[in-house]
């Protein structure tokens, strides 16, 4: 998406044409994007688009919409918001709270965005909408269904240790992506995780080491952007050292400005050298820079630092604007207006459904009492068109042919690659007892975790006993038993008791941030104190998931299918690990969280919407 004098001029007077034709309305609805849930359009999705003019739609057709739903159990609601005389809501679904999606092909979705942003071109304004997605790998896809091929976590591609594979990958999963009509992905992932105790990072990162993370955050960025998606770098200025998540506290990370430009900048710098098209910010305080405010609210971090020093020229996203990290102190409507005035260009709400008028007015407001000026709001309304001019937005949004979009999801390259990737991440992280490759001639007790039923396709290729239907496929002298993420007590007390039947027990221990409650470490433990071997395959390399007590430990970066798939054919000896795969971390060092005594949940919690 190169673009010559002639045509940067072109598109600044067809961008400043529109902009002296907008509204108020239209301008302080552009900076909004809200979540669409689901694929079907309702009232309420479609008065977004229509009456609160939105610029975007987020896309999570794993979940039903509704306005029931929390975001990580907070509501939206700013009680103490005054309403203009103006004051309009628009409609609501109540749907049951946690209702999950459907699936659907590629090909079908294709149709649902298409109907969207045909009711969006049909405002007077004509503005498309964009259409953003988390289609980062691992846990992290908010579209998998309908054998839709994922990926490895970003530090399972840099496992792998090839950058131009990173780029091939980027530019694969954009072109399947592109051609459903989604024109953003708010990834890649620049922070630097240096904390391996990071609860929210993790394996989302590609390395500890600044330079791994750059080289490959450049290669994602041009893969994305070369087959028209646009890339946002997130968390700037970089969330890696954090030992919290964001959704649930706001942290004050105590780095100096010396070691974020050695480390946690260094990613971002090489987005925005990459021509990466947007940056999201992270909701964490910086003392170095701004001690009262989180960068999301911090026009030194935004404007001084990000478009100034580093010269960021493109759209500065906030993330979800209702993560308790902001909403704790700053009610939205408030939150919103002060984002915009530090240089967010774009508020991203998730489960903010009855809040939506609120923060529309929350900003209007602003700029009609001088709290935010014209010039700021146009500056962000600028930058949010251009994106969408030099996408070619105008012409084609609306228009994806869906058959094209089937037939290249499911064509035959993009399946053997989604597969030959999955099998390079594999990594044996340890095997003490040398219990690899297993024997089928031993008795093997298969346990596998439910991964929660909102994530997974839930059709013949992704669905939540992968692991076991593919280790059934090498030998049928299995027992077969699941658990939840984490594994209750009678579930617990079920295995320890099948375990005495078995010779070896062979399990899953993946990690999920989704999952508060935890993952299978206590059920581990609890086997290897009753005497059992016990072989682990987890997508993480980190304490979580390989587990000191675990005898041998396979790591596949990912719970995507294709990665859980190859990992069962690497335990029975058909895969051969690569010697070239690496892990890309040190696994040591860093801020530790406090360490809980390990105890059975008595009940799951589960946050539908993360970013």
């Amino acid at each position: 998406m190169s673009k010559t004098k002639a045509s940067t001029k072109a598109r600044d007077i067809f961008v400043k044409k529109i902009l002296n034709k907008m509204t108020l309305e239209e301008k302080v609805g552009q900076l909004l994007t809200f979540t669409w849930r689901g694929t079907i359009p309702t009232p309420s999705g479609i008065e977004q688009i229509t009456k609160l003019q939105c610029g975007g739609l987020c896309l999570e057709p794993y979940a039903l919409e509704t306005c029931k739903n929390l975001y990580w159990g907070n509501s939206q609601i700013d009680k103490t918001f005054k309403k203009p005389k103006d004051y309009f809501t628009i409609s609501n679904t109540y749907f049951a709270g946690k209702t999950f999606g459907i699936s659907i092909t590629p090909g079908d979705y294709t149709k649902a965005i298409n109907k969207m942003q045909r009711i969006a071109m049909s405002r007077p304004s004509g503005i498309p909408l964009h259409m953003t997605i988390d289609m980062e790998g691992d846990f992290k896809n908010d579209y998998m269904s309908g054998g839709i091929r994922q990926f490895p976590s970003q530090m399972g591609l840099a496992a792998i240790g090839d950058p131009k594979l990173t780029y091939k990958v980027a530019n694969t999963l954009a072109r399947i992506c592109s051609n459903m009509g989604v024109t953003q992905f708010y990834h890649p992932v620049c922070d630097c995780n240096t904390n391996p105790k990071n609860p929210e990072i993790g394996v989302r990162s590609f390395s500890d080491d600044p330079e791994v993370c750059a080289a490959h955050v450049a290669a994602a960025v041009k893969g994305y952007q070369d087959a028209n998606i646009a890339a946002t770098g997130k968390h700037y200025p970089g969330r890696g050292s954090s030992g919290t998540d964001a959704h649930d506290v706001l942290e004050v990370l105590k780095l100096s400005k010396q070691r974020m430009k050695d480390v946690d900048l260094v990613p971002f710098k090489a987005a925005i050298d990459a021509g990466c098209m947007a940056i999201m910010t992270g909701h964490s305080v910086y003392p170095a820079y701004d001690s009262k405010y989180p960068t999301t609210l911090s026009k030194i971090l935004l404007t001084d630092l990000l478009k100034g020093e580093l010269g960021f020229d493109g759209v500065i996203v906030s993330d979800a604007i209702g993560m308790a990290a902001i909403l704790k102190k700053w009610p939205l409507p408030k939150a919103c207006a002060m984002a915009i005035k530090a240089g967010c260009d774009t508020i991203l709400l998730k489960a903010d459904d009855e809040s939506r008028s609120q923060c529309f007015f929350g900003i209007k407001q602003a700029v009609e009492k001088g709290e935010l000026s014209e010039e700021r709001l146009n500056d962000a309304v600028g930058r949010l068109l251009k994106m969408k001019y030099d996408q070619g937005l105008f012409k084609t949004a609306g228009r994806n042919d869906p058959k094209k979009t089937q037939a290249y999801a499911m064509s035959k390259p993009v399946v053997d690659f989604s597969w030959d990737v999955a099998k390079k991440a594999l990594l044996v992280m340890r095997d003490d007892k040398k219990l690899l490759p297993l024997k089928k001639d031993k008795k093997i007790l298969v346990i596998e975790q439910r991964i929660p039923y909102e994530f997974v396709g839930k059709d013949p290729y992704m669905h939540t006993h992968m692991f076991c239907e593919r280790m059934t496929e090498h030998s049928t002298n299995l027992i077969l038993a699941d658990t939840e993420f984490s594994a209750f007590d009678d579930e617990i007390k079920e295995c320890l008791m099948l375990a005495k039947q078995a010779d070896l027990v062979v399990m899953t221990n993946y990690y999920a941030r989704i999952v508060k409650s935890g993952n299978n470490q206590l059920l581990i433990r609890k086997l290897k104190q009753a005497g059992h071997k016990v072989v682990v395959v987890t997508n993480s390399p980190y304490a979580e998931g390989t587990t000191k007590e675990a005898d041998a430990v396979v790591c596949n970066f990912s719970g995507t299918p294709d990665s859980i798939r190859s990992a069962a054919d690497l335990l029975f000896g058909k895969i051969k690990p690569r010697a070239a795969t690496k892990c890309p971390v040190k696994l040591a060092g860093g801020k530790a969280a406090p360490v809980k005594k390990l105890k059975a949940p008595k009940k799951h919690t589960l946050s539908l919407s993360y970013c």
